[in-house]
């Protein structure tokens, strides 16, 4: 990252810090995620659960016989929550990013940006990483609050901690930034083409609803993420990840976005 670069993305994140909206929404995901979802999972299982209760979960549980009913729900229902931590890096980098790109060039101070000697290449990856960073460190904090929460909970019911493991660690730290990324330049292709900061938002937010189709399918056990899954997705989310960057920096050209932008 060159001077140009880390002064973009400082200026980036102080507009960024000036933004309520952003901060409240992004400040929420760790509260409803990590502290509000874990907390109503663990208070409202039934102590006197039956093997027969839990019987549709077979297969989807490791150790499912050595496990008590209520141990084979809780397992279950902290893996369930796997995709909301792929929800937040999918999605808080396209409210960044959408004020970012919309938001500056409707107000109108995209122009002087580009009226510096700075590069578009490095104007466009110093926005990028100012929406990456946080959405992926507010992911990883977010990681961080959950395992605690629920290694303290259940910790004395398993003998041992159930976060991190494989494909966590997978999720947070390969595929999460992936996704972040991915949305970050699915937002430029798509604010090239829009004038509205909350129309960019809703078009660039479709990346989000196969999130949450993978959170309801394994929440009914339909399907079980792996971590040979997880690995084969962030494969594909790289190679998609290069394509949308090429055509990203192909679009984001100082011509484009002065004469054909908004």
């Amino acid at each position: 990252m060159n001077f140009d670069v880390a002064t973009i993305v400082l200026k980036e994140l102080e507009e960024l810090r000036k933004n309520r909206y952003i901060l409240s929404t992004m400040a929420s995901f760790p509260l409803i995620f990590s502290i509000a979802i874990p907390l109503i999972y663990l208070l409202t299982i039934p102590m006197n659960l039956t093997k027969s209760d839990v019987a549709m979960l077979f297969g989807h549980v490791p150790d499912f016989e050595a496990l008590s009913p209520r141990q084979i729900v809780v397992y279950f229902l902290v893996q369930s929550n796997l995709p909301f931590y792929l929800l937040m890096p999918g999605l808080m980098p396209t409210l960044i990013s959408s004020y970012s790109m919309v938001g500056e060039k409707k107000n109108g101070t995209l122009e002087p940006l580009l009226a510096t000697p700075v590069s578009s290449q490095d104007i466009l990856f110093g926005k990028t990483m100012a929406a990456v960073i946080p959405a992926v460190l507010i992911t990883w904090i977010s990681f961080l609050i959950y395992a605690i929460l629920i290694d303290a909970a259940t910790f004395n019911s398993f003998g041992y901690i159930l976060l991190p493991n494989g494909i966590w660690l997978v999720a947070v730290f390969i595929t999460a930034p992936l996704l972040a990324i991915l949305s970050v330049y699915a937002t430029v292709l798509v604010s090239s083409r829009m004038t509205d900061v909350r129309a960019s938002q809703q078009v660039s937010a479709v990346i989000v609803v196969p999130i949450m189709a993978v959170f309801v399918l394994q929440l009914f056990g339909m399907i079980t993420l792996d971590t040979l899954t997880l690995v084969v997705v962030s494969i594909g989310l790289l190679i998609v990840d290069v394509v949308l960057i090429r055509a990203g920096t192909a679009l984001f050209k100082r011509e484009e976005i002065l004469t054909k932008w908004g």
